[in-house]
């Protein structure tokens, strides 16, 4: 190929400089008339003037190029600087959400809508700012550009919902999510916080209609309160539990259910299924007591709860306080002793005392033995959101008015909202405002 080439490159070389040589010999003459002048040369000077007249063509061409595209190259110098300085902008927010400066965040949203022109992003995160810092009169007037903003419908929507709850104008924020849900039929957020509403009016049918049809294999929250809604709104426990388990009130629900048409068996797998998760001694409780018939099958039921809780791997002091509950409940105070026995002293709560209390009261061969110097308080129901105790489960807690927020503190199922920054990521906005 290089051979090709060189021979190529030779033969072009002698074919110009012939015919340079050849014109040098035989320059010949040319002639012009232009208007009544006659301008002679010879080829060469031709050749020299063309050559010439096509420099200064090709120049001038580059020359008026370069002029009319000076603006252009100043908007791009000027386009580079701005994504450099957008770019920046866009780090400093993702900072200022993990500290919560929220001035700085108003800051570099402004330099978003200069820098790259945008209107939803920069819009939404000063409405955002506005509304952490409770200024919900600029936050409207921020909500106001985003109504304008075609491709911000849902944004808008969405807070101005917020900013009804905010001004605690419960009515016009249900009157709003009623229509919007018709658009929306399976978004979770615009479902749950009419579910929310529906079900401080216990209004439980209409609440579990909010949500029932959301994605709910995503959201456990979700799907928990649903399983609530629908033991509320009188469907049948054994069917609902079979749907989800993560529930303690559906699951005791479902226990009452299989005791009252004498489904031991059931009951107790139920138990079996969730104990762990659980760690509760109220399901204990309605599996022992719930429409009991007699002694002999206050027995039945304690071998039940005795097999399944030893086989427990971790035998937590919980399940000890069960299997010493539900031996006294079947009159082996001897039984019951020897799993309270099992605890140590240092971990007893008043439930612990008070039923070895209970036991030595009923049978003169136990007594209650030394109690250390502090007794812990008995684990109670609590509020995530206002932290309020209680001694049995509500699905509204009477303190802060959170809507299937009570948990049982030993569940293994808690709340998706403990980390507000992982919240305040997931979801910018339902970290706020609290609904009282």
């Amino acid at each position: 190929m290089i051979l090709i080439r060189l021979i190529k490159l030779f033969f072009l070389i002698i074919v110009i400089s012939y015919s340079i040589v050849w014109l040098a010999e035989n320059p010949g003459n040319i002639e012009i008339v232009w208007k009544d002048y006659l301008l002679q040369t010879d080829f060469i000077g031709f050749t020299f003037f063309l050559v010439f007249l096509v420099f200064i063509l090709i120049f001038s061409y580059f020359f008026i190029q370069k002029i009319t595209s000076f603006p252009e190259r100043i908007r791009a110098s000027r386009n580079i600087k701005f994504q450099r300085l957008g770019n920046k902008a866009l780090n400093d927010i993702a900072s200022n959400i993990f500290l919560n400066e929220f001035d700085e965040i108003e800051k570099n949203s402004r330099k978003l809508r200069k820098y790259f022109d945008n209107q939803i992003f920069s819009t939404f995160m000063l409405f955002y700012s506005s509304m952490v810092k409770n200024d919900t009169i600029q936050a409207k007037k921020y909500l106001n550009l985003l109504e304008n903003i075609p491709e911000a419908g849902y944004i808008f929507k969405r807070g101005l919902v917020l900013i009804h709850l905010k001004e605690r104008k419960i009515d016009a924020a249900k009157e709003l999510l009623l229509e919007v849900i018709n658009d929306f039929p399976n978004d979770d957020w615009f479902g749950e916080r009419l579910a929310i509403i529906l079900s401080k009016e216990e209004k439980w049918q209409q609440a579990l209609n909010a949500i029932e049809n959301t994605n709910l294999k995503k959201n456990k929250r979700l799907l928990n309160m649903v399983v609530n809604l629908k033991i509320l709104s009188g469907k049948k426990p054994t069917e609902v539990v079979k749907f989800s388990s993560d529930s303690i009130f559906v699951v005791a629900e479902a226990i009452k259910s299989y005791l009252d048409n004498g489904e031991l068996k059931k009951a107790s797998n139920l138990i079996e299924k969730n104990w762990s998760n659980f760690d509760c001694l109220f399901i204990i409780e309605v599996f022992m007591r719930h429409n009991l018939n007699n002694e002999k099958e206050s027995l039945q039921r304690f071998k039940l709860i005795s097999r399944i809780l030893k086989k427990v791997k971790f035998q937590s002091d919980e399940t000890k306080l069960a299997l010493a509950f539900s031996a006294f409940e079947a009159n082996m105070w001897g039984e019951s002793q020897s799993f309270l026995d099992m605890i140590k002293k240092s971990s007893w709560d008043n439930r612990m005392v008070d039923l070895y209390k209970k036991i030595s009261e009923k049978s003169i061969k136990i007594s209650l033995p030394s109690l250390p110097d502090e007794i812990i308080e008995r684990p109670l129901w609590r509020c995530e959101e206002c932290k309020r105790k209680y001694e049995a489960w509500k699905f509204i807690c009477d303190e802060c008015g959170e809507v299937n927020k009570i948990i049982w503190p030993k569940s293994s199922f808690q709340s998706q909202n403990k980390n507000k920054i992982t919240n305040i990521l997931q979801n910018s906005f339902s970290h706020f405002p609290k609904m009282n």
